[in-house]
């Protein structure tokens, strides 16, 4: 069990109140960011390299319904970054210790590309996770689909932020330069142990299958258009879909691999159906 700490100050973007947090975890320190509003808990997972600032602009259409807490996983943003320790199970374990630190129940775990994956691996009874939402996430079944492109990108974070935004935009079709330009800092943030633990094990990193069995909550699989950037496949959503045992699926045409920034509107929308309207019977 970790230890609860108040950070410092409150930010306010898209009139939005983002109170900063820390957790001291057995393990590491992990930083989150609170939106502390009625309803049901939300804990948000970035893809890697990002961190909680993806999450800023769509809290505002979450917040009405969830109380919301955007995670830095370990290496990223405000987490302590150590030069090891960088599997989905070390994120996995952390997200854990916070649900479990802050007492939360009947959380929806909401995870874009890596966190995605991440929040497959989190191991809860349904009544503390009681949703999963995948957002374009690698089920690769193993295999890292774009080791070049991270070593890649490993050695571009330490040159000019321009430079990887020029790169990221190759992979971000339609994507902006303010968001690319964003994204190129986060990179820059991000520790290099985010990438080498994914390059030291490329054939196996993303294998969470026996974790898609096992899961016991009604989990969503959104995945985004393949040729806006999206990354997980049709042949990858129906065999997850297939382990699954409470699993359903969504595709946003039109959307990037960040569903929830070229979509806004519509993600939002999906998270809330899936959460609090009923399934049909069949």
């Amino acid at each position: 069990m970790g230890e609860f700490q108040t950070g410092p100050m409150t930010q306010q973007l898209h009139g939005i109140d983002f109170a900063q947090h820390f957790v001291d975890t057995p393990t590491t320190r992990i930083h989150y960011a609170e939106v502390d509003t009625p309803g049901p808990p939300a804990v948000l997972l970035h893809g890697i390299g990002m961190d909680w600032r993806v999450w800023q602009a769509i809290s505002r259409r979450l917040a009405p319904h969830f109380h919301l807490y955007l995670l830095d996983l370990r290496g990223h943003g405000e987490s302590a970054k150590s030069p090891h320790g960088y599997t989905v199970g070390h994120y996995a374990a952390d997200v854990e210790d916070v649900i479990d630190t802050l007492g939360l129940r009947d959380v929806t775990l909401i995870g874009s590309s890596l966190g995605g994956v991440v929040a497959v691996a989190v191991e809860a009874p349904v009544d503390m996770v009681s949703h999963r939402v995948l957002v374009d996430p690698p089920l690769t079944g193993g295999p890292a689909r774009d080791a070049a492109q991270l070593r890649d990108i490993l050695a571009l974070k330490h040159r000019p932020v321009p430079e990887l935004a020029d790169y990221l935009g190759r992979s971000n079709p339609g994507a902006g330069r303010f968001l690319l330009t964003a994204m190129s800092e986060m990179w820059h943030e991000a520790a290099d142990g985010v990438i080498e633990g994914i390059l030291a094990a490329p054939d196996r990193y993303f294998d969470v299958s026996s974790a898609l069995r096992a899961d016991p909550a009604p989990t969503l699989i959104m995945q985004a258009d393949p040729d806006r950037g999206g990354i997980l496949t049709d042949s990858q959503a129906r065999q997850a879909l297939a382990l699954l045992p409470n699993g359903s699926y969504i595709r946003m045409s039109g959307a990037g691999h960040a569903i929830h920034a070229y979509k806004p509107a519509e993600f939002a929308q999906a998270v809330v159906d899936f959460v609090f309207v009923p399934a049909p019977r069949g």
